[in-house]
């Protein structure tokens, strides 16, 4: 690998690494990956933007004004891509940002130079980044590769999209980081091997397993925690910081944001040091290691447990895994490097920059797919983070494409009408683990209109979901009878409503028993207020058939049933229901009997 440090005319393929604390492009010359510098020689971009009231800056002359301006300077906007209102609220009480809903119930800033939005943000970094590209060589983007963190859910990796569209940058494809990692260390070239990627970054956590075959990259599983990494280090050291100078009462911006900066550069000195001493207003003190260890394990020790969850998941045991490759700013932590090793029981794949190692990833894969003369191409087989499904009757998932399918896939499943004479039906697309729709991730909702209407059960709705190598969906619904369809794409605007992406997978474990439970005991309903009101209407208009006797049981395990669902007793509505099927056949046969009857009548008067 090698370092631009002139123009040099070429094809212009950059494989990019928007990150969160720091973001970089690379590209590949002549078989070397190249990392693009600025003019003082740094390759690396601090994520940070600064918005003045007739001027936008980026990266390095952004950073003091993360203390002087920081409601004006966005920093880790990466963690914010996607998310609601409220979950900022929630989650990131403390940021000094003026954070407001727009009319598409979106976030964004205000600023000094207007409303932005995270997207917007996210797209001033890549144009910084484009600049530096065209400083270096010249010309325009041909192509560019951007990485993700596995676990961004749709609406993370589409807001991705829009920053790019916006940033002009010709992005053909986004590709997991996780993914770019193993491509970047050679791993493609193995003949059969394992893998896991443990990626820390700034902001995010990510853990996949990929199996590598000569020319084929498989990835198994993947999992994470879209809103872990380093700045969480960052946060409970500064809090710790301030709890041990007892500096009180100045908790205005100015004094969080150079209470973080001076947590942030504390952790990165102690990565070499035991001991950090330092100066905070007019305190003075030090921070050690073991202290420093002591506030962030709880960090680590979540990590390990998404990854001992994703291998009890797919039933791998750790002696089966070969390689464990470390990725992300955050492992330079010793802390990260000692838990992981242990956790693994072998040595780790660090010899590459943990910053650079994403986006020369990118590079090699962008550079590879556009140049067809290349020998020895890889394919990438991508798996999808989280079901997608749809909602139906009773607030419940119907799964389409169940998580950690092999991408791109396409399903199709069959649904029909509860209703008599519907003309319309919504569309709920959600994405999730668990069985209620309110515990999962709402991406979409539309309406079919206009379709032919038909007793409950006789309509025939075809719904469609295709994901691509991206993770991107595409949603077709067809009524077959009446021929109506409607094809979507999930709205880039709509907000992230969960607290935690992951917390579903892990939620989905912890609550399995009872969320099937729930879901058993709601559908045994449903089923007994169906059968209850059809059996009704038939009383009413054919009780005549029976005797009174025979009348009287049905109407009792009528009244049985209609309690059992007042007490929301499942054992008493399944029993009950049994024996109102029993006790009415009878008459349900002699309603068909006489119908037949009735229809040969008919025909012979006709």
């Amino acid at each position: 690998m090698i370092f631009l440090k002139q123009k040099c005319k070429k094809k212009l393929l950059l494989g990019i690494d928007l990150g969160t604390t720091y973001s970089l492009a690379a590209t590949v010359l002549e078989d070397d990956v190249v990392f693009l510098l600025d003019k003082k020689n740094r390759y690396l971009l601090p994520s940070v933007v600064n918005y003045k009231y007739n001027s936008i800056t980026v990266g390095w002359e952004t950073l003091e004004n993360v203390i002087t301006d920081p409601s004006n300077t966005i920093s880790s906007v990466k963690r914010l891509l996607g998310r609601s209102i409220n979950f900022i609220k929630k989650t990131f009480p403390m940021l000094p940002y003026f954070i407001e809903e727009n009319n598409n119930k979106g976030v964004v800033f205000r600023t000094n130079f207007g409303f932005v939005s995270p997207i917007d943000v996210s797209s001033h970094i890549l144009k910084h980044l484009k600049k530096r590209a065209i400083f270096l060589f010249d010309q325009e983007i041909s192509a560019s590769i951007i990485t993700v963190p596995a676990y961004f859910n749709d609406i993370q990796k589409k807001a991705t999209k829009q920053a790019a569209i916006l940033s002009k940058i010709n992005l053909i494809k986004l590709l997991n980081e996780p993914t770019a990692a193993a491509f970047a260390y050679g791993l493609q070239r193995q003949k059969k091997e394992l893998i896991i990627v443990y990626d820390l970054g700034g902001g995010t956590f990510d853990v996949s397993v990929l199996k590598l075959r000569k020319g084929i990259f498989e990835v198994l599983a993947s999992s994470g925690d879209s809103n872990l990494g380093g700045d969480d280090f960052d946060y409970v050291l500064a809090n710790y910081i301030y709890k041990k100078s007892n500096v009180l009462n100045k908790c205005n911006d100015f004094f969080q944001a150079s209470l973080l900066q001076l947590a942030k550069s504390t952790k990165i000195k102690l990565t070499q040091y035991e001991r950090v001493k330092i100066n905070f207003f007019n305190w003075e003190g030090y921070i050690t290691r073991e202290e420093f260890n002591s506030i962030i394990i709880k960090f680590i020790k979540k990590t390990l447990f998404i990854c001992s969850d994703l291998l009890e998941e797919i039933n791998l045991s750790i002696e089966k895994i070969e390689e464990v490759v470390m990725v992300g700013g955050s492992t330079r932590v010793p802390l990260v490097y000692e838990e992981v090793a242990n956790f693994f029981k072998k040595k780790l794949l660090n010899y590459i920059n943990p910053d650079q190692v994403v986006a020369m990833g990118a590079a090699m894969h962008v550079d590879m797919l556009m140049n067809t003369n290349k020998k020895n191409k890889v394919l990438l087989l991508d798996v999808l983070p989280l079901s997608l499904g749809i909602e139906v009757i009773g607030g419940f998932v119907e799964k389409i494409i169940l998580r950690n399918t092999a991408l791109p896939v396409s399903k199709t499943k069959e649904f029909t009408t509860y209703k008599d004479n519907q003309t319309s039906i919504l569309i709920h697309v959600v994405q999730g683990e668990r069985e209620l729709v309110k515990d999962c991730i709402s991406l979409s909702r539309f309406i079919l209109q206009d379709i032919q209407p038909q007793k409950a059960g006789l309509v025939r709705i075809f719904v469609t979901f295709q994901v691509d190598t991206d993770g991107l969906i595409n949603i077709k619904v067809l009524e077959k009878n009446s021929n109506k369809q409607k094809s979507i794409q999930i709205d880039n605007n709509i907000i992230l409503k969960t607290i935690n992406v992951s917390e579903i997978v892990e939620n989905s474990l912890k609550y399995s028993k009872d969320d099937y439970y729930l879901r058993v005991k709601e559908e045994k309903k449903i089923e007994s207020v169906r059968v209850l009101k059809i059996l009704e209407n038939s009383l009413k208009n054919h009780k005549n058939l029976i005797t009174s006797k025979e009348l009287n049981k049905i109407t009792f395990f009528q009244e049985k049933l209609k309690k059992s669902i007042k007490d929301d007793d499942l054992f008493e509505m399944k029993k009950n229901l049994k024996k109102l099927d029993e006790v009415s056949k009878n008459f349900f046969s002699l309603q068909l009997k006489n119908a037949i009857n009735d229809s040969f009548v008919i025909e012979e008067d006709i």
